[in-house]
């Protein structure tokens, strides 16, 4: 039986998307956490091996698999893989988010917001380009790492 990530000789469902797209800024911080878990040079060495990144996107349940992105896959695996080892604990990371979502709700109860809420790319719309003070950085990392890359 196949897994849902072996899909050679299969025929395509639908077209592949070819053109290249600016990356979002959340994107960038995945492929930055990514980079920084895979990291050879750190002291201690990586925590993480991109062999356990692949792992751990194949382990995705199907309807998982092919309901989200590029990027979505990374930070599921390199959660899961991060809690399998012990460095990250479910308690903490739900109290986190937890905590970042009443700060962005709080945030944009009191914000004005006249933009256009278009949704990129169907997911969800990342307020966060407007409140970066990195995109200077977020925009060098785009140039200067191409995502996806081996360590």
């Amino acid at each position: 039986m196949r897994a849902q990530h072996d899909v050679g000789g299969l025929p395509a469902t639908e077209a592949i998307v070819r053109e290249e797209h600016p990356l979002l800024p959340w994107e960038v911080r995945v492929d930055a956490l990514m980079w920084t878990l895979t990291d050879a040079t750190r002291p201690g060495g990586p925590l993480m091996t991109v062999d356990e990144l692949r792992r751990g996107i194949e382990a995705l349940p199907a309807e998982q698999y092919h309901g989200l992105g590029y990027f979505e896959k990374w930070l599921l695996s390199m959660v899961s893989i991060m809690t399998e080892k012990g460095s990250l604990s479910p308690a903490a990371l739900e109290a986190r988010v937890a905590a970042v979502t009443r700060l962005h709700e709080a945030e944009h109860a009191t914000h004005d917001h006249d933009h256009d809420h278009e949704h990129e790319r169907g997911h969800e719309h990342d307020h966060e380009h407007e409140h970066d003070h990195d995109h200077e950085r977020d925009h060098d990392h785009e140039r200067d790492h191409k995502p996806g890359a081996q360590p």
